[in-house]
């Protein structure tokens, strides 16, 4: 804790000290810097100046000149910028969100207007990679045609999202099953996550609220969620019992690195976090792998939770690696990925209530033929002396442990046939055997598989078959 201590004020000071001490830019020098062209982008070269500012250096096509010309860079992760227009031996600075006729406009990301009469401008990007900029130059009526559009596709998706959240959080308050809600905390984390980077929150706080943590913060809570939801959702308990010693470090880890990231900047950091980020969700993706077979849920998860995650490592290779490939992976790849993702697992939910409703009826079932066999027994009860209740007793005993080599049962399947041949409902079971009801079903489900039989009324008839 000491160590921990003296980091932070180590870092308060170098932060505040950086703030002090920082130097203006001098525009008139830039021209004169050595630019080197940017890979796979003709049209941009950059440089950096004597005081570690970054510059792009950019070229208007020919085609816009000389007009009205809009200039934006869509992107959340690049919105602290300066541009700067070349007029003769001079750098004008331009005034973002403001149209060519002096009014303040709204828009989803920073934007530009001008007019433009030289074909060359200078950008000072401040602390964000040059490498992957996606700058888009265009005239003033075609951009905002292509803008609107953008936003009805997105838009799109923002409602698939909200009737998500709400139809789960609704599912939740009838079954109270941790499931929907923990479901609705990741869909609200990843509708977050779309709405920051596809500019809402800069169009609603009209350009005042930017924060360039913002994303990492709620990409680290998403990937805590999903790894928290598919471990519930598979019903790992039994599978990896100690989750909670292997998650707790995780989770630690991830906040911390990003916590630290946000406080220095170092890129390394950020690295760190976004490794971590795959840890938990991989760990459960194992084990669904593994239950893959016999289990519908897990082939669920899989197919939907393993092609968001696989677009996703892809498009965090994109932010470090410059390759035609991964430049496919953008937001709107990750956005059709988890598009997939929320059809797949909420047909996944529905189909779960289904089963839950039919197993519901089946226990009323069971529940009230049992009530009616117990009334029988009642009747006749007292023409069974003791002895041969306590010989009835022990042949069953020695029908299970037959049963149990025979099947190759586990010592605790072996106590839940047992109650199953008694005719226990799956609550009655848990209660008895001091066990959940989830792992209840767990091993009812994995008796269904060993005996071979599809309900109760069979493995009755399999005991019988031993007698």
């Amino acid at each position: 804790m000491f160590c921990i201590r003296w980091l932070i004020y180590l870092v308060c000071i170098i932060t505040i000290s950086g703030k002090l001490y920082a130097q203006p830019i001098d525009v008139s020098s830039v021209p004169d810097l050595k630019f080197s062209t940017i890979y796979g982008k003709d049209d941009l070269s950059a440089a950096e100046d004597k005081l570690g500012n970054s510059w792009i250096k950019g070229l208007i096509p020919s085609s816009l000149l000389p007009g009205p010309v809009i200039f934006q860079i869509s992107s959340m992760q690049v919105a602290d910028y300066d541009m700067y227009l070349q007029q003769g031996d001079q750098l004008i600075q331009m005034q973002r969100n403001i149209d060519l006729k002096g009014h303040s406009i709204q828009t989803r990301y920073p934007v530009y207007y001008f007019t433009a009469r030289d074909s060359v401008y200078y950008l000072n990007i401040k602390k964000q990679p040059v490498q992957r900029i996606k700058i888009t130059v265009d005239e003033p009526g075609r951009f905002v045609k292509q803008a609107n559009i953008n936003f009805m596709v997105n838009s799109l998706y923002y409602g698939l999202a909200i009737m998500s959240i709400i139809f789960n959080v609704v599912l939740y308050l009838i079954f109270r099953d941790k499931r929907f809600w923990l479901y609705s905390l990741l869909q609200l984390s990843l509708f977050l996550i779309f709405f920051y980077q596809d500019g809402m929150f800069y169009f609603f706080t009209k350009g005042h609220w930017v924060n360039p943590h913002f994303l990492l913060w709620n990409i680290a809570i998403c990937a805590v969620i999903s790894g928290i939801f598919a471990y519930y959702f598979l019903d790992l308990k039994n599978k990896v019992p100690r989750f909670k010693q292997i998650a707790i470090p995780i989770i630690c880890a991830i906040f911390f690195t990003v916590l630290i990231y946000t406080w220095t900047d170092i890129q390394l950091f950020r690295t760190l976090a976004s490794v971590l980020f795959y840890l938990l969700p991989a760990i459960c993706i194992y084990h669904g792998i593994k239950m893959f077979r016999d289990d519908v849920y897990a082939r669920f998860l899989i197919l939907s939770f393993g092609f968001i995650a696989l677009v996703s490592v892809f498009y965090t290779l994109n932010n470090y690696i410059d390759s035609p490939f991964l430049s496919f992976f953008g937001m709107d790849m990750i956005r059709f990925a988890s598009t997939l993702e929320i059809i797949s697992i909420s047909f996944a939910i529905i189909y779960k209530v289904r089963a839950l409703q039919h197993e519901n009826e089946r226990y009323r079932e069971e529940l009230n033929r049992y009530l009616r066999e117990l009334e029988e027994l009642k009747d006749v009860g007292h023409t069974f002396p003791k002895s041969g209740i306590q010989e009835k007793t022990n042949g069953n005993v020695e029908i299970m442990q037959e049963m149990r080599l025979l099947y190759n049962l586990t010592e605790r399947e072996t106590e839940v046939l047992m109650c199953i041949f008694n005719r226990l409902t799956n609550q009655e079971i848990s209660e008895k055997l001091f066990i959940s009801l989830s792992t209840t079903k767990y091993h009812v489900s994995n008796l269904y598989l060993k005996l071979d039989v599809k309900n109760r009324k069979e493995i009755q008839q399999v005991f019988y078959s031993q007698v």
